[in-house]
């Protein structure tokens, strides 16, 4: 069993992966929680070099776990704020 574990090339579940991709660019994902819908928050970076890449994954799991990462979606614009607003008071 001890040799299955060594031959993973996968991370576990919740784990933050880097890799190069087709495009000659690295990439990044990292989860930092789950969406409204239920689905894993999965962020993706993408830089020119790993050294960027790796700086950027880590930067993000710090934000992740200092609670600090913005919710996903596009922020409120102050005319859907106010419509919101005023139709929910």
């Amino acid at each position: 069993m001890a040799e299955e574990k060594k031959n993973r090339t996968r991370q576990p579940n919740g784990r933050s992966s880097i890799y190069l991709g087709k495009d000659g660019k690295w990439h990044g994902r990292v989860t930092v929680g789950v969406r409204d819908d239920g689905k894993p928050d999965r962020r993706h970076v993408e830089r020119k070099t790993k050294a960027e890449v790796v700086a950027a994954v880590r930067e993000l799991e710090r934000q992740r776990d200092a609670g600090t990462v913005r919710k996903p979606g596009k922020p409120w614009t102050v005319k859907a704020w106010l419509t919101h607003w005023i139709e929910n008071r």
